[in-house]
């Protein structure tokens, strides 16, 4: 009982606890064939499960919530989703680049605001709490269960370098081109114009010249970001504005890459630019063999209409 009463403030209705007669239960289920996974989100259908009339009760006053907590601390994550008022199944929706490894999800009931005298009638154990009441303030644990993990699979990082990058426009910017490394993908900001001679370029001739796209636009902001990663290795204080990226999950991909490649970024060995070709398949000399293998069947076939259209 000590030891009941130096955790929490209050009963608390929990597998392994008997604060509460043995009829009453809270838990959370979901079923992994279920989840789902697109582009950016993972996406998992979630409900609860609670049998005790007098937190049933609170919930449906208001007085208490049902949430979920999911984390991921390999990456840092951690958010609160709270059931509907009157629902008892959600999905929640997770960003596929804010966690690593695998995610866990915790259910609880927490107080919604301050109660001055908590009791559930006839389900607390008497032997323990007898007719006693107590102040719950809000977000107290009323009820929680055992975390669960679901292990995420990984494989984005077996993907190619260039799938940690999300290309788009943006005119609201004096230059062409603004890299953003604050997210877990690095956003490629374009004015219009370059955006649009970009897309024609890449999408040309079934992508004929995508490499070559790929290496104007690309290829630079990966040798910044590069030279971030060996920055922080190397404990280089001038690396950036001071911000730590270890935890984004472009810096993790290029970590891969980089292990998968023998290369150690605390002593490399070569340039952040000789790194960021050979990760993105020596795209140097592709780029303009691609360029030059296009231009001479263009030529070839008498087809000499620029991309991009003619003035």
């Amino acid at each position: 009982m000590k030891a009941i009463k130096d955790e929490f403030p209050n009963p608390v209705l929990a597998i392994g606890r008997d604060d509460y007669i043995e009829s009453c239960s809270f838990r959370t289920t979901f079923e992994e064939s279920r989840i789902t996974i697109d582009t950016d989100n993972i996406t998992i259908p979630i409900k609860y499960l609670l049998v005790c009339n007098g937190l049933q009760s609170l919930v449906d006053a208001g007085d208490a919530t049902v949430v979920i907590k999911v984390k991921s601390s390999a990456a840092s994550y951690s958010k609160l989703f709270r059931f509907p008022a009157g629902v008892c199944e959600m999905l929640i929706s997770i960003p596929k680049f804010s966690v690593v490894n695998k995610i866990d999800l915790e259910g609880a009931v927490i107080a919604a605001h301050n109660i001055d005298q908590f009791r559930c009638e006839g389900e607390f154990n008497e032997l323990y709490f007898g007719s006693a009441t107590f102040k719950i303030r809000k977000g107290d644990i009323l009820a929680s269960e055992d975390s669960r993990s679901i292990f995420v699979d990984d494989t984005e990082l077996e993907r190619p370098i260039s799938s940690i990058f999300d290309i788009s426009r943006n005119d609201n910017q004096t230059s062409d081109v603004v890299p953003n490394y604050y997210g877990e993908k690095i956003e490629i900001h374009l004015k219009s114009e370059l955006y649009e001679l970009y897309y024609n370029f890449k999408d040309f001739n079934n992508g004929a010249l995508r490499r070559y796209a790929a290496g104007i636009i690309v290829y630079p902001v990966l040798v910044e970001a590069i030279g971030f990663v060996m920055a922080h290795y190397q404990g280089d204080e001038d690396g950036g504005d001071g911000t730590d990226f270890s935890e984004k999950r472009w810096f993790r991909a290029i970590e891969h890459k980089a292990d998968s490649k023998g290369i150690d970024f605390s002593n490399p060995g070569d340039y952040a630019s000789t790194i960021a070709n050979d990760m993105l398949g020596d795209i140097a000399l592709d780029a303009l063999r691609s360029f030059k293998y296009t231009l001479d069947s263009e030529v070839n076939n008498g087809e000499t209409q620029m991309i991009g259209g003619v003035d």
